[in-house]
């Protein structure tokens, strides 16, 4: 009897059909990236917004309409710039925006976390709100604007991290987005001279 050469099987399993959905290859298309990342300063507070792109495919909507809790893991962090040293991380967050289908009610369980607690909660029947619920977040608070240290120059920077997938079952798929970054200013040093 012949022995087949380890190669040779290797290939022959690779040009097989995979096991189950979650072990294909990974879909043509639009990569999961965050775009419109927007931070702004209200009375004082910094405010960050930012939406996921290329997330929710077919099999995303499949397990939220069968009623498993799906979460969307985000990584916000506010970086100080220094010239020739790397940039120090001054804050580090994480969101988390959750949802859970209920069948008997037809009602979308919505959560929104930041660092563990529950920031935001809502129900709706809609499944456009859902999806933004998901893929959109708002108004993130990232404190005052005053504990920044003025004449320093700042960047704000968010990520989305995915579970690690395999295809064909033993390579790693990595499937987070590249960071995106925008500029945040620093509140601006105003002197006052006594009167002479």
């Amino acid at each position: 009897m012949r022995r087949i050469a380890p190669g040779l099987a290797l290939l022959l399993i690779l040009s097989g059909r995979p096991l189950a959905a979650e072990d294909s290859a990974p879909p043509s298309g639009v990569s999961p990236r965050i775009v419109d990342l927007r931070v702004g300063d209200r009375e004082g507070t910094v405010l960050v917004s930012f939406r996921l792109v290329g997330a929710l495919d077919a099999e995303a909507r499949a397990r939220i309409a069968s009623g498993l809790e799906t979460t969307y893991n985000y990584r916000l962090e506010v970086l100080r710039r220094r010239r020739f040293w790397s940039d120090a991380r001054v804050r580090d967050h994480r969101i988390l925006t959750s949802v859970k289908y209920d069948s008997l009610s037809r009602q979308y369980g919505l959560t929104l976390k930041l660092d563990g607690e529950v920031e935001r909660s809502s129900t709706t029947d809609r499944v456009d709100e859902m999806e933004r619920w998901l893929t959109s977040v708002k108004e993130i608070s990232l404190g005052l604007a005053s504990e920044l240290l003025p004449a320093e120059q700042y960047l704000v920077r968010v990520k989305a991290d995915f579970p690690l997938r395999f295809v064909w079952l033993f390579i790693p798929w990595d499937r987070d987005t590249p960071w995106a970054r925008a500029p945040l200013s620093a509140p601006s040093v105003t002197s006052h001279e006594p009167n002479r």
